[in-house]
């Protein structure tokens, strides 16, 4: 049996017995039926929620910033725990530069008693649903919650979500929110629908929106405690209009981001593997065991490059700042190991004066966020505030990722996918395309 043949049965699913299969098109749907590439019908779904969340949701943001300024003016505490997004916990951490902490944001270890301290006159922004929210809010807390993909809510069709989901604890986002916000975000997480993997909607797009609502939130409850003079709902649209304007522009590059898949695509086809590093933050983490991504992506170490790394493989290494010097010596070492680099980020960031990862890297793809702190001028800050890089390196990272799909399947090499273990049969589903990765290394 041929390199690419082995495991096509497991990959488009006719070979398992996964709850919830059944439901899965057999005709290709209208995403198949577009002719555009996965990377530009990626964009698109990302333009989609953006837009949601600039039109229909920014009066709903407007209201919760009025009562977390409310809560602030009358000496009470705002409290932030969104976690559901591999790259999100470090996105929020209160020394992210460009992060003015209005919001200061708990972890997935957080412990219940933390909760307790929660009360009459305070804020929580969530998407984390569990009876301490709601007791939280029964207490007198003013809760926004985000709906995600992979925990109860209304918009979740029923017999979906692996029932343990529910044995943990979680509760519907509905009964513990005083405002719900709702991005768009598809239950299965990923948006692309691939003819050969139709078990699995590939590629992941949560950032965009959990990622989207903690900054424009914040933007808003900045301008309410330090500038009266701006108009409602203006800090929030300068963020989202300015993640709208650089997300064209990396649209604009996808015939460069091909070229980089197909450069990818060259490595897995001589037996090559997929390797993610970032330094400082959670970028890397965003590509590994994730939900809708790729089966194959791995981290890697510094000091495990000897035992892993081999010649033809190749890495995305990625940083918040162009010049970060645990990243540029990353590429370097990689690159020592006949490896292919590729950067996702800003080719110079302001005021670099080392060297920068683009120049170090193969290939690199643009993401045109060269500022060191935020995109969203107010008054009373000397630097701006809420930064734009996560939510970018996201868009960009997908998209090669939708592009690496597209060609590995044109190069008769179906990729294996994770399905989200929130849906019924992911379990079952992953081990045995874990098997299938591991026999024939895609």
């Amino acid at each position: 049996m041929k390199r690419r043949d082995f495991g096509r049965s497991v990959l488009t699913g006719s070979a398992l017995g996964i709850a919830g299969c059944k439901d899965v098109p057999e005709t290709p749907s209208p995403v198949s039926e577009a002719k555009k590439s996965y990377g530009a019908l990626y964009y698109e779904k990302a333009r989609e929620i953006w837009e949601r969340e600039a039109t229909s949701e920014l009066p709903l943001i407007i209201e919760a910033a009025d009562k977390a300024a409310k809560s602030l003016k009358n000496g009470r505490k705002l409290y932030s725990h969104s976690i559901f997004g591999h790259m999100l916990d470090a996105e929020f951490r209160a020394d992210r530069a460009g992060n003015p902490n209005y919001l200061p944001n708990w972890s997935r270890e957080t412990a219940g008693e933390e909760y307790e301290a929660v009360g009459e006159g305070d804020f929580l922004f969530f998407d984390y649903a569990l009876p301490r929210v709601k007791a939280a809010r029964d207490r007198g807390a003013y809760t926004v919650g985000v709906r995600v993909p992979y925990l109860p809510n209304e918009t979740i069709p029923a017999g979906v979500l692996y029932p343990k989901y529910r044995l943990y604890g979680n509760i519907e986002t509905e009964q513990c929110s005083s405002l719900i916000l709702t991005s768009g975000v598809p239950f299965t997480d990923g948006v692309l629908f691939v003819p050969e993997i139709p078990a699995v909607r590939a590629c992941p797009i949560s950032v965009q929106g959990a990622g989207m609502f903690y900054w424009m939130l914040t933007a808003e409850i900045a301008v309410r405690d330090k500038d009266g003079s701006l108009d409602k709902g203006a800090g929030a649209l300068e963020y989202i209009n300015c993640i709208m304007e650089r997300g064209a522009l990396i649209r604009g590059d996808l015939e460069h981001i091909n070229d980089a898949a197909k450069a990818m695509t060259g490595c897995v086809a001589n037996g090559g593997s997929y390797w993610n590093y970032s330094y400082g933050c959670e970028f890397a983490v965003e590509n590994y065991i994730r939900a809708s991504g790729i089966a194959m992506s791995q981290l890697i170490k510094p000091d495990e490059m000897k035992e892993k790394v081999k010649r033809g493989d190749f890495a995305i290494v990625a940083g918040e700042f162009s010049d970060v010097k645990e990243n540029v010596e990353m590429a370097r070492a990689l690159k020592d190991r006949r490896a292919t680099v590729i950067s996702i980020g800003p080719a110079q960031s302001d005021g670099s004066l080392g060297d920068d990862l683009s120049k170090t890297a193969d290939w690199h793809i643009e993401t045109y966020s060269p500022e060191r702190e935020g995109v969203v001028s107010i008054h009373g800050f000397e630097r701006k505030i809420c930064p734009a890089t996560g939510n970018l390196f996201a868009l960009a990272l997908w998209m090669l990722n939708s592009q690496f799909i597209e060609r590995m399947i044109e190069a008769d090499m179906i990729p294996g996918l994770d399905m989200g273990v929130h849906l019924m049969g992911g379990r079952g589903y992953n081990s045995a395309v874990r098997n299938v990765v591991a026999e024939r290394g895609y």
